[in-house]
């Protein structure tokens, strides 16, 4: 009995420190971009493709967020191609874009 009075303190600190790491900013869960398709029609930009969508998110991030989404290299597109893009229609400063926080 007198060894767990004695060593108590430690059980209690490791406990202490189990939960702390447990609570580090940047542990929870990711949530999914929610996104919606598109077909790209003949002399469609993505940066017209931008305006069309009528989101307040500047143009280079949501672009940038399509290219991430579809696995682009560059902003090329074509007619008939369907692309995957954010389905958040406001920005704001907690929205998570693909690719943030890896």
């Amino acid at each position: 009995m007198n060894v767990i009075r004695n060593y108590s303190y430690i059980v209690f600190l490791f406990l202490i420190a189990i939960v702390s790491v447990a609570m580090l900013p940047g542990q929870e869960e990711e949530q999914p971009v929610q996104t919606a398709e598109i077909r790209v029609n003949h002399g469609d930009t993505l940066f017209a493709l931008h305006q069309e969508a009528g989101t307040s998110l500047p143009a280079e991030l949501w672009i940038e967020e399509v290219l991430k989404l579809n696995g682009k290299k560059d902003a090329t597109i074509l007619a008939g191609e369907t692309l995957l893009i954010p389905a958040k229609v406001s920005y704001s400063d907690d929205i998570q874009l693909a690719g943030e926080g890896e």
